[in-house]
């Protein structure tokens, strides 16, 4: 087909397509817009291609992962004690390329996108991909883990705090235990 050849608008019925959602009298989930579905049409060609497939975050095209360099666990393990600036650039490097957490913080991108971003990126890495949103609601769920602490139990049963639970000697329970000599 070029520009000058008319669309067979049979075609469109023979495609299985339903007409009202093709007038967009329907509007559904899977409702996306024409760059979003333009994007997954590249994205789709250059992997057929061999190519690695990309994604543009924040105005930054960055290589969705597919697989994590073996120093990434151990940098990220070291992020989780303390987060120098350097450490998370570095990390950020190693999994979306150089000089992309600059061009994020320039384009003015928060805490939490950076988080949802991150999550996205090392699920893709370890080969369990996932969309922005599913990022999204693993690191909502995890920032209101941490907000409510202290919660408090909903049934009598369950007076435990949620935290790990110290070893307690059998001297100080005031009751003797059997102990198995195996």
């Amino acid at each position: 087909m070029t520009i000058s050849e008319p669309i067979d608008h049979d075609d469109l019925n023979d495609a299985g397509f339903d007409q009202e959602r093709a007038l967009g009298y329907i509007d559904d989930e899977e409702t996306q817009s024409w760059d979003s579905f333009w994007s997954e049409i590249q994205a789709e060609e250059a992997t057929e291609r061999g190519e690695q497939a990309t994604e543009v975050i924040r105005g930054v095209t960055v290589a969705i992962p597919h697989d994590l360099p073996l120093r990434f666990d151990r940098r990220l393990e070291q992020l989780s004690g303390s987060s120098t600036g350097e450490s998370v650039k570095t990390l950020v490097a190693d999994l979306f390329g150089d000089d992309v957490l600059e061009q994020w913080i320039n384009a003015g991108m928060t805490q939490l996108e950076f988080r949802v971003v991150l999550m996205w990126g090392i699920a893709h890495g370890r080969g369990k991909p996932f969309s922005f949103r599913e990022a999204y609601d693993i690191v909502r769920e995890q920032n209101q883990g941490k907000a409510k602490p202290d919660s408090t139990p909903t049934s009598s049963k369950s007076a435990g705090s949620g935290g790990r639970s110290k070893r307690t000697s059998a001297a100080n329970t005031g009751s003797r235990q059997a102990r198995s000599r195996t």
